[in-house]
C-alpha cells in the first residue's frame, strides 16, 4: 500500500524529511513486486529521483501557479504541468522575496540619498593660496611642465650645441680640463635618444684625448693581454672610418707625452707609441690641430711628419728642430708645407746650433696662402735677418724670439712694410734693440695693433740723431688695448711710457704688465690693486732673491707690489675728527692714502703667463710640453694661439 503524502493547507503535498521510514528485510524485497513508479513506491515528488529530463523556464510574469514540465510517458513529447515544489519544514529561516512588485516600489533594504542635504568640500587655507603665484603652497601643473617627446624631436641643432658647450664648460677650470668627467657626461647622452646619440658621439670624437698606450694589468686567471687605451682607440677608429673623418683635433695627455719623450730619447727607430700616433694621424683626414705636445723632427718621427704633411685642413704646426738630432734635408722641410693650404699659424723653433738655410723661411712663407700668425724663435742670424723681414706676408700676429740676424734699422722696416696694416699683435722677445725710437715708430705706424709685447734684459734709450732726439711723446698708439713691457734692467723708456699714459697718449689702454716697475711709477697710474696678506715666509723669499741684482721672478715682483701699498697706507690721506654737541673732539681717526688712481680704467696686472708659472710671459716651452696637474684626471689645455 503506498503511504500518502501530507496535504498542506492551499491543497499541495510536501515531504516531511524529520519522519523516519521502517526498512523492508532481505526477504521480503525479494518476494513483494518492485514498485515502477514514484506513486507506487509511496515517495513524494522529487526531481532527482524522477525518470525524466528536468528542465526549468523563467517567466516574466509574476503570478505563475504552475511550471511547465517534459512530458517522456506519452506518445508524444510536450509540456505538461508537473507537481509543484516542497518546502522544507526546517527551523531554517524562510527567504522572502526582495525584488519591488512594480517600477516605482522601493526595493527592500534600499534607501534614498535625497532626502540627505547633498556633502560640499570646502578649501583649506594652504587650498587657497596654492592659486597664488609665489605662495609657498602654489603647485605647478604637471602637464604643464612636462613636454612630450616629439617637442624635443624636433629642436634646432643650435640648442643641442648651447647644451653640449655648457657640459664643457662645467667640466673646464681656465686651462684645465677634466677629461674622464666630460666623456663620461657625453656617452651618457648618447643613450638618451637616437638625435643625442649622433650630436654627443659627433663632439666626443671632433676633440680627441689621446690616453695613456700603458696596457693594463694582466688578470689573474686570464691568459689574454689586454691592449691599452690608446690601441683600442685605434681600433675604434679603423672599424669607423666615419668617426675619424670628423676628428678634427687630437689633444696629447701628459702621460702619453712622457711615454713618446721616452721613446724619442732612447734611439729607437720608430717606437710602438710613436707609430700608433702616426696611424692615428693617417685616419684622421680632417685633422686641423695636435696639441699637448710636439714631437722634434727626427730620424725616429719622419713618418709622422710625413703623416702630417698629407693633412690638408691641418691649421697649425709647430717645428722643434733640435741640433743633437738628425733633422730633415731641406728639401723635405720645404716640400712638407705644399699640401698645406688651410694652415693658419707656423711655428718655427730651433736651437743655436740648427742651420736651416738662407732660402728656407724664403721658400716656405709663400707655400701658404691662409698664414695669419707666425712665430720664429731662435733662428741662425744667416737663416732669419732684416732683409727677411720685407717680404713676410699680411700677418695679424707676428712673434720675434732670440733672433740674432735682427736690429733696430730692421725691426723699424715692420712699420712700412706691406703686413702694417693688418697687424694686431706684435711680441717682440730677447732681441736687444737698443734705440726708443724704434719702438715709438712701430707703436705710431701699427695703428691697428690691440695687443704688444716687448721683453729683454736691457732698456732702450733716446738716441742722439743729429740734432734731435727722440720725442717721448710720440710713445702712443690709438688701438693698443694690452701692454706688456719687462726690460730687467731699468731705464728713462719707462719714465717716457708713464708720462705717455700720463697724457692720455693710450686711450683704448685696458690692461698693463710690468713686472720691472722697481719704484711703482706704472702702479700709481693704474687702479689700486687689492692687498694680500703677506707671511714672513713672503719677506725671507723677497729677501733671498734680491740678492742678486735683478729677477724675473714674478713671485718677487708681486710681493714688492703688496709692500708699496703698505707703504703708502702708512702716509695720511685725510683725518676724521669726532666731536660731541659741545664741540669738543672725542677722537681723530687718520686715515691711510692708496696707491693708484681711482678714475683710471687701467688695470695693473701681474698674472702669470701660465697657470702655475714663475714669470709673466709665456713660454714656449709652455705649449709644447704638459706640465702634470694635481687633480688626477685633469688635463691641461695647450693652445699655440697663447704665444701671441
Amino acid at each position: 500500500m503506498a503511504t500518502v503524502a501530507p496535504q498542506r493547507r492551499d491543497g499541495g503535498t510536501f515531504v516531511n524529511f524529520s519522519m523516519p521510514r521502517r526498512s523492508q528485510s532481505v526477504k521480503s524485497s525479494f518476494s513483494r513486486p518492485v514498485p515502477q513508479t514514484a506513486e507506487e513506491r509511496g515517495e513524494g515528488y522529487r526531481h532527482a529521483h524522477a525518470n525524466f529530463v528536468p528542465t526549468h523556464a523563467t517567466s516574466d510574469d509574476l503570478h505563475a501557479a504552475a511550471r511547465p514540465s517534459f512530458d517522456v510517458d506519452g506518445g508524444k513529447a510536450g509540456f505538461v504541468a508537473g507537481p509543484a515544489i516542497p518546502e522544507r519544514t526546517t527551523s531554517l529561516h524562510r527567504k522572502n522575496q526582495t525584488w519591488p512588485a512594480t517600477i516605482r516600489e522601493q526595493r527592500a533594504g534600499s534607501f534614498q540619498l535625497d532626502t540627505i542635504p547633498t556633502p560640499t568640500l570646502v578649501n583649506t587655507p594652504w587650498e587657497l593660496q596654492r592659486k597664488n603665484l609665489g605662495s609657498r603652497w602654489s603647485k605647478s601643473s604637471t602637464a604643464s611642465s612636462v613636454l612630450r617627446p616629439e617637442v624635443f624631436l624636433q629642436l634646432p641643432r643650435e640648442i643641442y650645441q648651447c647644451i653640449i658647450d655648457h657640459i664643457e664648460n662645467v667640466h673646464t677650470e681656465r686651462t684645465k680640463v677634466d677629461v674622464s668627467g666630460m666623456q663620461a657626461d657625453l656617452h651618457s647622452l648618447c643613450l638618451v635618444s637616437r638625435t643625442w646619440h649622433r650630436i654627443a658621439q659627433d663632439h666626443l670624437y671632433r676633440e680627441l684625448w689621446l690616453p695613456s698606450n700603458k696596457a693594463p694589468a694582466k688578470r689573474r686567471w686570464s691568459r689574454d693581454h689586454r691592449p691599452s687605451r690608446l690601441h683600442q682607440l685605434l681600433g675604434t677608429l679603423k672599424v669607423s672610418p666615419g668617426l675619424a673623418t670628423g676628428t678634427h683635433r687630437l689633444n696629447i695627455t701628459a702621460a702619453l707625452a712622457q711615454e713618446l719623450q721616452n721613446e724619442i730619447s732612447s734611439g729607437l727607430k720608430t717606437g710602438p707609441t710613436v707609430g700608433i700616433l702616426q696611424e692615428l694621424v693617417r685616419l684622421c683626414y680632417s685633422m686641423e690641430h695636435i696639441s699637448g705636445y710636439v714631437v722634434p723632427a727626427a730620424a725616429q718621427t719622419q713618418g709622422l711628419v710625413d703623416a702630417l704633411a698629407m693633412r690638408t685642413h691641418l691649421k697649425s704646426h709647430i717645428w722643434r728642430l733640435e741640433s743633437n738630432r738628425s733633422l730633415p734635408s731641406l728639401p723635405d722641410f720645404i716640400y712638407a708645407h705644399d699640401h698645406w693650404l688651410n694652415l693658419e699659424t707656423l711655428v718655427v723653433s730651433a736651437d743655436s746650433g740648427v742651420d736651416l738655410g738662407e732660402v728656407a723661411i724664403s721658400l716656405v712663407l709663400p707655400r701658404l696662402p691662409s698664414l695669419k700668425h707666425l712665430v720664429l724663435s731662435g733662428l741662425h742670424h744667416d737663416d732669419f735677418h732684416d732683409t727677411m723681414l720685407l717680404t713676410l706676408p699680411s700677418l695679424k700676429s707676428l712673434r720675434l724670439e732670440r733672433l740674432g740676424g735682427l736690429t733696430d734699422q730692421g725691426i723699424e722696416q715692420l712699420a712700412y712694410c706691406r703686413l702694417a696694416p693688418y697687424m694686431e699683435s706684435l711680441t717682440l722677445v730677447d732681441l736687444e734693440l737698443m734705440s726708443l725710437q724704434t719702438i715709438q715708430t712701430l707703436l705710431w705706424h701699427l695703428t691697428r695693433m690691440k695687443r704688444f709685447t716687448f721683453v729683454q734684459e736691457t732698456s732702450p734709450e733716446p738716441q742722439m740723431d743729429g740734432t734731435t732726439i727722440s720725442d717721448p711723446t710720440r710713445l702712443s698708439c690709438p688701438a693698443l688695448q694690452h701692454l706688456h713691457w719687462d726690460c730687467l734692467v731699468p731705464g728713462t723708456a719707462l719714465l717716457y711710457l708713464a708720462t705717455a699714459i700720463q697724457a692720455d697718449r693710450f686711450p683704448a689702454l685696458m690692461t698693463i704688465k710690468t713686472p720691472s716697475d722697481y719704484d711703482g711709477t706704472i702702479q700709481t697710474l693704474c687702479r689700486p690693486i687689492a692687498r694680500n696678506k703677506l707671511t714672513h715666509d713672503d719677506i725671507q723669499y723677497l729677501a733671498e732673491r734680491t740678492k742678486q741684482s735683478y729677477t724675473r721672478d714674478l713671485r718677487v715682483s708681486q710681493i714688492q707690489a703688496q709692500l708699496r701699498i703698505r707703504e703708502r697706507l702708512q702716509q695720511p690721506s685725510f683725518n676724521v675728527v669726532v666731536q660731541d654737541e659741545r664741540m669738543k673732539v672725542c677722537s681723530t681717526h687718520v686715515i691711510g692714502s692708496f696707491l693708484g688712481d681711482m678714475a683710471s680704467r687701467i688695470e695693473y696686472d701681474l698674472s702669470a703667463g701660465v697657470e702655475g708659472g714663475r714669470t709673466a710671459l709665456v713660454e714656449l716651452e709652455d705649449v709644447t710640453v704638459p706640465r702634470p696637474t694635481s687633480l688626477g684626471s685633469s688635463e691641461q689645455k695647450l693652445e699655440v694661439g697663447r704665444l701671441f
